[in-house]
């Protein structure tokens, strides 16, 4: 009817009109859901703890940090200035009056071997990352020297066996004995109830700046492992726990392996092996169950223990919570040990911390 007020009906232009709108609207909104939806899947992959390998959470901190380059030591990134520092390799007592240790977070390497009466002892190498106290320092042995010249690595202790000091000498060892540089690099930290023996420290910095005075060059030269990328996560396995029975409870390691940042944490003597100084629990990339024979020696009257660290032998290597059997070889005192699969071929190994474990046949080692 006239008069009437009714509202006017859309033109059948403008319907449509509104209707591509929409449309164009929610295919602009899904397109960039489906674009947001991929970038975070490769965010994930390859830039998050999750699915990362090591080389390219290195390469994401390096945009952010430091200029930074790859160390043939440890197949990580670290400042550029460090990465490949001449390496600096520093005997640890490991008997239960030298524990809590400290320092050995820093180091990239660590040895672990039978000294005497089934004590072991540890040799860490340090190279892109050091700190301001290591210890308990302790004496030589002439075994570890046979690992120690594979780096040319500075060799830092207090005094040795009569048969390492003299090796020392006659090889040619860039050596940081303590009985010869005193106070200038070590102390002691005096401990109730704790013998003397027990209590010596030293400074990876203050030793590198020894080195240098001595006429030694901090570049580094030799021959490194072969490395791999971390495996994704779903290449990881769920647990592995591995025990070594290296002569008692009191010198047992348990190392179990998580794969959601894909270390093995190490416990010692039945409890989490913690460093005094960060008061973290050590960790590895890589464990390396090395087989040696072991053997007492006459030298000068009394006997030293000897051990085969040239030649080959038997070898079991874990990573990625898998483990790899295989062979060790190392044609001389001063070549790399090298490790070879069941068919030849020579592992590569995950960028970060190697722990060497040498054991004699006769030490138990069990994996679940």
């Amino acid at each position: 009817m006239e008069g009437t007020n009714q509202p006017a009906e859309t033109p059948p232009e403008q319907k449509t009109k509104k209707k591509i709108s929409r449309r164009t609207v929610f295919l602009i909104v899904l397109i960039s859901l489906i674009v947001l939806l991929a970038g975070y899947g490769i965010y994930r992959r390859y830039f998050t703890r999750e699915g990362e390998s090591s080389i390219f959470s290195k390469l994401r901190k390096s945009v952010t940090t430091a200029p930074q380059a790859l160390s043939t030591l440890d197949g990580q990134f670290h400042n550029q200035g460090t990465a490949n520092r001449h390496p600096l390799a520093i005997m640890i007592e490991n008997s239960p009056e030298a524990r809590p240790h400290s320092g050995l977070t820093s180091a990239s390497l660590i040895y672990e071997a039978i000294t005497e009466g089934g004590i072991t002892r540890f040799m860490a190498v340090f190279g892109p990352e050091g700190s301001d106290k290591i210890g308990p320092v302790r004496s030589a042995r002439g075994f570890f020297l046979d690992w120690a010249a594979e780096y040319d690595a500075f060799y830092a202790h207090v005094g040795g066996s009569q048969e390492a000091l003299d090796r020392i000498g006659s090889e040619g060892i860039k050596d940081l004995n303590q009985f010869g540089i005193g106070t200038k690099a070590f102390w002691r930290v005096p401990q109730a109830g704790k013998a003397t023996e027990h209590t010596m420290y030293t400074d990876t910095g203050k030793l590198w700046d020894i080195a240098q005075k001595n006429g030694w060059s901090l570049a580094s030269s030799f021959d490194a492992l072969s490395f791999k990328r971390d495996a994704l996560t779903s290449e990881r396995a769920t647990a592995q726990t591995i025990k070594i029975n290296f002569s008692s409870p009191t010198f047992e390691v348990i190392w179990q392996y998580n794969p959601s940042d894909n270390l093995y944490y190490r416990k010692l003597g039945g409890t989490a092996h913690k460093d005094a100084k960060e008061g973290k629990q050590l960790t590895a990339k890589n464990v390396i169950v090395q087989e040696v024979s072991h053997w007492q020696e006459a030298y000068q009257g009394k006997d030293v223990w000897k051990m085969t660290t040239t030649g080959e032998g038997k070898v079991k290597v874990f990573m990625d919570g898998k483990i790899t059997e295989g062979t060790w070889k190392k044609a001389s005192q001063k070549s790399r040990t090298k490790f070879y699969d069941n068919n030849g071929k020579e592992i590569s190994f995950n960028p970060g911390v190697f722990w060497y474990e040498i054991v004699p046949p006769e030490s138990p080692v069990t994996v679940q």
